[in-house]
């Protein structure tokens, strides 16, 4: 029977750092699987037919990547700024305005627009990278919160991820008239830059790192202890 009799105070300070460590790597397996359903969703919808706003929401046709017609845009609408990056990939503020469907009874947002950030810039002429022309709006599943989100600053408009009451508020319409399930988005027919600018793989290869880190730590605890004699194989 073995006779173990770890150190309080560093087991006290190993036990969060090995929670924090299984944490990462089981939050990076999650962001793994999200990321394979939906780009499984926009591969199987990559070649339908564009629908209108009416049959995707109010009909309940609507699919992660299924082309949408554009719907009549109010040029005077107030906008939301949501931090993301555009077809290209370039960082910056990805911009959407509201628009009524189901005979006035539910808002969409729709992505009508990009800010990019002065600071991202190309590298051959130091030129704020374009946006190039979205050849269709898609149905997009709006961006989550995740561990690492910053909370939003409504009185700047600037959000992280959807917000229902504090985009509500920025576009003066109430807040569950507001669809969460979807919202347009300017498109080239690719899949969204959050999904490919790190891929499933990756997110496999940073769990596994993550897990290998936990198996270390383990491992380096119990040897000081082994080196120490507090940790035998003998009979207390």
């Amino acid at each position: 029977m073995a006779n173990f009799r770890p150190y309080p105070i560093l087991t006290a300070l190993m036990l969060p750092a090995l929670a924090l460590l299984l944490w990462l790597g089981s939050w990076q397996l999650d962001r793994r699987a999200w990321k394979v359903e939906l780009l499984a969703q926009y591969a199987a919808t990559a070649d339908a037919p564009p629908i209108s706003l009416s049959e995707g929401v109010c009909e309940g046709l609507a699919e992660t990547g299924r082309r949408v017609i554009a719907p009549r845009m109010d040029a005077s609408a107030a906008i939301v700024r949501v931090s993301g990056r555009n077809v290209q990939g370039a960082p910056g503020w990805r911009l959407f305005s509201a628009v009524a469907a189901c005979d006035g009874t539910e808002h969409v947002l729709v992505e009508t627009g990009f800010e990019a950030l002065q600071t991202a810039t190309r590298a051959d002429d130091g030129a704020v990278p374009a946006q190039p022309e979205a050849l269709s709006l898609r149905f997009e599943t709006p961006l989550g919160t995740g561990g690492f989100t910053p909370p939003p600053d409504v009185a700047s408009n600037m959000f992280y991820a959807f917000d229902a009451v504090g985009m509500a508020s920025v576009l003066g319409i109430e807040a569950d008239a507001l669809n969460t399930q979807y919202w347009l988005a300017l498109s080239t027919g690719e899949p969204p830059a959050y999904l490919t600018q790190t891929p499933p793989e990756r997110h496999l290869a940073y769990a596994i790192t993550w897990f290998a880190m936990t198996l270390a730590l383990l491992a380096v605890y119990f040897a000081y202890h082994i080196q120490a004699g507090r940790l035998t194989g003998r009979g207390a």
